[in-house]
């Protein structure tokens, strides 16, 4: 289960992501032509606009794929696991 934090006017919201939510999402983003990590890391918010039946939630597992391409976290994003790095205990 994927957990991720969105702030909403300071005040933040646990949202779970389970493996199906994010297939769906990934397969969406891919049949819409992102299907590189070069095109996913060039990808911004208007893209997502034309991506069609495109949800709010699928907006941020998107978002939060893009960052975990971006970061080489790619595992990570798709076990909900985040690693802790040298500053976090």
């Amino acid at each position: 289960m994927r957990i991720s934090r969105e702030s909403l006017g300071g005040i933040y919201l646990e949202t779970k992501y389970n493996i199906g939510q994010i297939t769906k999402t990934l397969e969406k983003l891919f049949e819409a032509g992102f299907n590189t990590d070069k095109k996913i890391l060039a990808l911004k918010l208007e893209d997502l606009m034309k991506i069609p039946n495109l949800q709010n939630n699928e907006t941020m597992i998107i978002i939060e794929f893009k960052n975990a391409v971006k970061n080489k976290q790619i595992i990570a994003f798709l076990s909900g696991y985040k690693e802790k790095g040298k500053d976090e205990k």
